[in-house]
């Protein structure tokens, strides 16, 4: 091997490994039954529970229902997720202001409005929807309801989870 390459190679690897180390700063240590993504810690909860009965279950437990603000979430949670199963997520689309353009919509959770660069519904939302979720057998695709009192398995989010000894 040419001498002149190994040091660059090695400084390739040292570069390489400090990469995997900053994205492992951004997973968090989770209980054994979450699983952590990108700074938050996530719940699948395979109980059935309507819309605002799973955001309850979720708050008592200091988060939230999940929110799904990026394409990297969205593939994080279909690698995790049943797809034979409806999941509540933590978006609601806001009726009085919900845009048509497919890349920006906007939602609320509770009293919190949220803007969003990222959207995966399945179909455009209409102003009598009042919740949604990732629908089964649909690619993993977001379905907005006027019919949050169905009970479909939802998945919780916490932010950074502190282990206490």
């Amino acid at each position: 091997m040419d001498t002149t390459l190994f040091p660059l190679m090695f400084i390739l690897g040292c570069l390489m490994g400090q990469t995997d180390a900053a994205r492992d700063i951004n997973n968090l240590p989770c209980p054994g039954f979450q699983k952590s993504f990108d700074g938050s810690c996530y719940e699948l909860v395979s109980l059935q529970r309507t819309f605002h009965s799973a955001q309850s279950w979720c708050e008592r437990g200091g988060g939230h229902l999940a929110f799904i603000l990026n394409e990297e979430t969205q593939q994080f949670l279909e690698k995790n997720l049943d797809s034979e199963k409806d999941w509540w997520i933590g978006l609601a689309p806001a009726t009085q202001n919900l845009t048509q353009e497919p890349i920006v919509t906007e939602g609320t959770v509770g009293r919190e409005k949220m803007s969003l660069l990222y959207a995966n519904w399945e179909y455009q939302p209409t102003s009598n929807t009042a919740c949604g979720y990732i629908q089964k057998n649909s690619g993993f695709h977001w379905t907005a309801s006027n019919n949050c009192s169905q009970e479909i398995n939802f998945i919780c989010e916490f932010g950074e989870f502190v282990l206490k000894a």
